[in-house]
This record gives C-alpha cells, structure tokens and sequence, in this order.
C-alpha cells in the first residue's frame, strides 16, 4: 500500500506539474480566508483614510477659525481708525464753519450798519 500511495502521488505531480491537489471544502476554506482578509484590509484601508481627512477637516477648521479671528481683529482696529479720522475731520469742520458763521455775522452786522447809515441819508426824518 505504501508502494502504491508513494506511486500515485509521484505520478499525480508529474500530471500536474507540481501543483497541489485540493478538495472542494479545502477550496471554500481558502476563498473565505481570502474574502475575510480582503474585507479586513478594505475595511483598515477606510478608518484610516477616514481618520486622516477628519483630521484634515479638523485642521482646516481650526486654521480657517485662526484666519477669521485676525481678519476681524485687523477690520476692527481698521474701523476703529477710520472712526477716530472721521471724528477728527468732523470736528476740524464744525470749527471751521463755526468761525466762517462767526465771521460772517460780523459781515452782516457790519453791512446792517452800513445800509441804516444809507436809509438815513437817503430817508431823512
């Protein structure tokens, strides 16, 4: 029997050409572990890539936060300049017309003398 075996498995592999021989449950067995390796390195290659652009989105996040607060911060001190300008200006104008009406009812008081001096003149008593 042994002879026979022996005999059988060496003229199996030369048929073969070295291939090994497999039965149907030992072909299902190597497909499921190689279906549960496939799904296992699917499913590892997805939380990882999943974890890195969650952490890129959190990064994003947090820059695009950063990027706001200094440009609120660099429109505030803006605004507060612009304010503090305008307030300025305004003030220098209300000066400058404060002393042109000033003047100008000096003018007026001036010529109101003037045209009684005319009326008197011209309309005597």
């Amino acid at each position: 029997m042994l002879l026979r075996s022996g005999w059988h498995h060496q003229c199996h592999i030369e048929q073969n050409e070295g291939v090994i021989e497999m039965t149907e449950p030992q072909v299902w067995t190597l497909i499921g572990v190689f279906a549960a390796a496939l799904i296992g390195m699917v499913t590892f290659t997805t939380q990882v890539m999943w974890r890195a652009i969650t952490s890129q989105f959190v990064s994003f996040r947090a820059e695009m936060r950063a990027e706001f607060a200094t440009s609120r911060a660099e429109t505030s001190a803006q605004i507060s300049e612009l304010r503090a300008e305008t307030s300025a200006q305004i003030s220098e104008l209300r000066t400058e017309t404060s002393a042109q009406i000033s003047e100008l009812r000096l003018q007026i008081s001036d010529l109101d003398g003037d045209v009684q001096a005319i009326a008197r003149r011209v309309f005597p008593e």
